[in-house]
């Protein structure tokens, strides 16, 4: 076992398309590294049957999240028995053991590469059978979606509180969204981290494009909180985001020229897209798409989580998150705190739609800035002072 594997305790799993199909190598883990070929566990026709169940909203309806839940482990058995067979799988028991033992946090990075159909799959409902766990579920066990890049993405400096800039964007043409209700829920949501002095949420006045670069370069924000829509525009074939114009009106902004924007701010680590109305690419959330975007153009982390989730489940989702990002740890494990806050309200399977993509091998995007060093004291030299002076 490398050095690097034992000190970081992470679960490098990539998978990849090949000339012959599919294939999973764990480049890292506390137990070594393998590869297994593997293949898609269902059918285009099937797993996109799947989704449109798992994204079905319940409502009230107890029956229906029941049928949610098991669907979920049902996809999630499936998706873990297709990687963790052959050598794969005795590697995950073997490093999920070590870490338990030395009470480590094995985080489980999924690096997708470029084919759809690999990125389209619900990989957040990834299911051990062994333990009967969703592995995003846990703590012990957080899941990211992982994007290496040349250079190591170390904690930022930070003196509490946090500060979240939210854009809050209800354009002209799209269904109304009450941005007083929305902004009142959200500050009443996370007032007591204000309150202590944890995290400060300010609110974008206007939300364009414009307005979001000149406030980031007049303050230094940490986390930036979209509230609005994402949808598919079919000309470039990508997601993107609905900010507003001057005159209030929609304006499409790709998450590459967003990325861009966010990736010239080094304060600034987080993307939080909570967006609504947001017709799937085949097989891929439009805002899914953009958060991915925003982590390849240099922001280290960018979370997606859907509204499709009911009030309750949404601010509970909101409140365990940044709770949990006030501390300072890892951002993969302030997902999994936030899937379970929703898993608890809901008891259904909106807890595995919310996606996480980074580029921070272990999670943590902030640590408090050190002390300054104390003053030295000068040194009092007695012989210097009453030694006589030299004559001219």
């Amino acid at each position: 076992m490398s050095v690097a594997a034992a000190s970081d305790w992470g679960f490098d799993l990539l998978l990849e398309k090949t000339e012959d199909g599919y294939r999973a190598g764990v480049l890292q883990s506390p137990a070594g590294e393998a590869w297994s070929d593997f293949t898609l566990p269902f059918e285009p026709r099937e797993q996109h049957a799947f989704v449109q169940q798992l994204l079905a909203d319940p409502g009230k309806d107890e029956r229906m999240r029941a049928d949610q839940f098991l669907l979920a482990r049902k996809v999630g058995g499936r998706l873990f028995d297709a990687l963790f067979h052959g050598p794969l799988l005795p590697l995950w028991q073997e490093s999920w053991r070590r870490a338990y033992t030395e009470r480590k946090t094995l985080h489980l990075r999924l690096r997708l590469g470029d084919a759809p159909e690999l990125r389209a799959l619900p990989w957040e409902y990834l299911y051990d059978p062994t333990r009967e766990e969703f592995l995003a579920l846990s703590v012990h066990t957080p899941l990211s979606r992982f994007f290496e890049r040349a250079h190591q993405v170390d904690p930022f400096p930070v003196d509490l509180p946090l500060r979240v800039l939210v854009v809050m964007a209800g354009p002209e043409g799209y269904p109304p969204l009450a941005i007083g209700r929305e902004w009142r829920d959200l500050v009443d949501t996370v007032d007591y981290l204000a309150a202590n002095r944890q995290v400060l949420f300010e609110r974008l006045p206007r939300p364009t494009l414009l307005d979001l670069q000149r406030r980031l370069r007049q303050h230094q924000y940490h986390v930036v909180h979209f509230i609005g829509f994402s949808i598919y525009e079919a000309q470039t074939r990508e997601g993107v985001l609905i900010f507003e114009d001057e005159m209030g009106r929609g304006r499409p902004v790709s998450g590459q020229h967003l990325g861009t924007l966010l990736g010239d701010h080094y304060s600034l680590r987080l993307a939080l897209i909570s967006a609504r109305n947001s017709a799937r690419i085949p097989g891929i959330d439009p805002a899914a798409h953009v958060v991915e975007e925003i982590v390849r153009r240099g922001t280290p982390a960018a979370a997606f989580q859907p509204t499709k989730l009911l009030d309750r489940p949404s601010l509970a989702f909101v409140h365990d998150f940044y709770s949990a990002l006030s501390k300072l740890g890892a951002v993969d494990v302030a997902m999994a705190e936030a899937r379970r806050a929703v898993q608890l309200e809901e008891a259904g399977a909106g807890w595995g739609l919310p996606q996480l993509v980074s580029r921070v091998r272990d999670g943590k995007l902030f640590m408090l800035r050190p002390p300054p060093p104390a003053p030295t004291k000068p040194r009092f030299n007695l012989r210097s002072v009453f030694s006589p002076r030299p004559k001219a």
